[in-house]
């Protein structure tokens, strides 16, 4: 029963199809030739590319989202890399102004003006100890390189104190600022070389203290107080102290001296010692 009802469409169906080819046809032929549905496939054309932005639009984003992810992660990723890079840079940059610095110190202590004839050795401190009756230093070489006791211990600008005692590879150093030391001094003025003075310590960050008895008027203050030699230990000529306080007894004839070292002793990098 169906299939007789498929036979007897038949004919209908190629005369459908025949008008259709026919039609199809014209309409080419009439657009080929008169551009009758241009304004149409134009059309047609708008809604295409509507329905492939829309169908394409999730991919984009997608797409685009991604992108902007990765992105972020490279610029977090290269933000960190730069600054470890800065950060080594500017360790690197510490790192060379305490090496300049440092050589700059060295450079002084070996152009110093104490006995610029003699062989010099240049030593680290490794460790200041500073207490109220204690100031002491010590210093990276010992016996290893003939270091003795009661040698004396210079700074660039002038003198830091006196070996204590001797190890095999360092040393300790008794500073000028210790209430045990006392040095033989006298005034750096060609009207006042007759002037000597016993300058000993008072403490840590504190003038070095010494007594006169004599005429005051010889002592000013802004003197500065080099070694005189006469203790046999410091060589002469050594700046050691600037006069900064002065103060006269009258009744007992004496003048109090008080004076501010040289050498600022709470920054010691390195010192030099006289070789024999």
């Amino acid at each position: 029963m169906l299939y007789s009802r498929i036979v007897k469409r038949i004919p209908y169906l190629e005369l459908r199809l025949i008008i259709a080819v026919i039609v199809s046809i014209v309409m080419v032929f009439a657009d080929n030739k008169f551009h009758m549905f241009s304004s149409f496939k134009n059309c047609i054309a708008n809604y295409i590319y509507l329905f492939y932005y829309l169908c394409d639009k999730p991919n984009y984003i997608f797409n685009y989202v991604a992108k902007v992810l990765v992105t972020y992660k490279e610029l977090i990723a290269e933000n960190d890399a730069l600054r470890k890079e800065l950060f080594l840079k500017n360790s690197e940059l510490l790192l060379m102004d305490q090496y300049k610095h440092e050589n700059l110190k060295l450079y002084e202590l070996l152009n110093s003006p104490v006995y610029q004839e003699k062989r010099k050795l240049i030593t680290k401190i490794i460790f200041i100890h500073v207490e109220p009756n204690n100031q002491q230093a010590i210093i990276n070489q010992g016996k290893n390189k003939n270091i003795y006791v009661g040698q004396p211990v210079f700074a660039a600008s002038g003198v830091i104190g006196q070996v204590i005692s001797v190890n095999d590879f360092n040393s300790r150093v008794l500073l000028i600022s210790d209430f045990e030391h006392a040095l033989s001094v006298q005034l750096n003025r060609n009207d006042a070389n007759n002037v000597y003075l016993i300058l000993m310590g008072r403490g840590f960050n504190l003038d070095l203290y010494a007594e006169y008895s004599g005429n005051s008027t010889d002592i000013c203050i802004n003197d500065i107080l080099i070694t005189s030699g006469l203790d046999g230990r410091f060589p002469a000529g050594c700046p050691v102290a600037k006069i900064s306080h002065i103060e006269v007894n009258s009744e007992q004839d004496y003048t109090i001296v008080r004076a501010k070292p040289i050498v600022n002793l709470k920054y010691l990098r390195y010192a030099m010692l006289i070789l024999e």
